[in-house]
């Protein structure tokens, strides 16, 4: 049995299992309670920042408290580099059946690249390796030696299922032995002997 205290001024609520403040996430006990009061969303203040897409609008901090990179513009960057590739694939789609605008498109593309170039100071954000080692403070190693995996039977491969013959034949073969329980020579023992009350 949990409690909840509903404050009707701020639509706020409170519960005993304690699960808002431990984790961030309204327990279903606050939410059964706002739906039977007819809410029909809820309250802003429930939902937590890092739930949200804003969370990456938040400024990102290394391990010594430096500022890893400005996120607060990373959502405008995104939408204008989203945008950008669009247009050079509806471009590339335009022209790619005239191998004239093909070329031209890739003079102006090539043209562009070198102005970038020339300017020195840019470089590609695909340079995963150097934002590695700026976040573990440590070079990232020039060679790095992978050893085969261990080998593992996978889920097939198994015993097959023996046929009703295959298992006669088989039993056929083993040697008798002598039952405790009826007493004769068989290729059962007690355990599962057949005159066994309830076998």
């Amino acid at each position: 049995m949990h409690t909840v205290r509903h404050h009707l001024e701020n639509n706020s609520a409170e519960c005993t299992c304690k699960m808002y403040e431990r984790e961030g996430i309204p327990c279903r006990h606050i939410l059964w309670v706002m739906k039977e009061k007819g809410l029909k969303s809820l309250p802003a203040a429930y939902i937590k920042t890092r739930w949200t897409k804003a969370a990456m609008n938040m400024p990102m901090f290394d391990l010594g408290g430096n500022l890893i990179e400005d996120t607060t513009n990373m959502e405008a960057v995104k939408k204008k580099v989203g945008h950008l590739w669009s247009e050079i694939f509806t471009c590339v789609s335009m022209a790619e059946n005239n191998e004239d605008c093909l070329d031209d498109f890739m003079k102006l593309i090539d043209g562009f690249k070198q102005s970038l170039l020339s300017r020195g100071n840019l470089q590609a954000s695909g340079d995963k390796g150097k934002q590695m080692e700026t976040l573990l403070d440590c070079p990232v190693p020039e060679e790095v030696t992978i050893l085969d995996p261990n080998k593992s039977k996978n889920k097939g491969t198994q015993k097959r299922i023996k046929g009703k013959r295959e298992q006669a034949t088989e039993q056929h073969q083993k040697p008798l032995r002598l039952c405790r329980t009826c007493q004769q020579m068989a290729t059962h023992d007690s355990r599962n002997c057949p005159d066994k009350v309830g076998y």
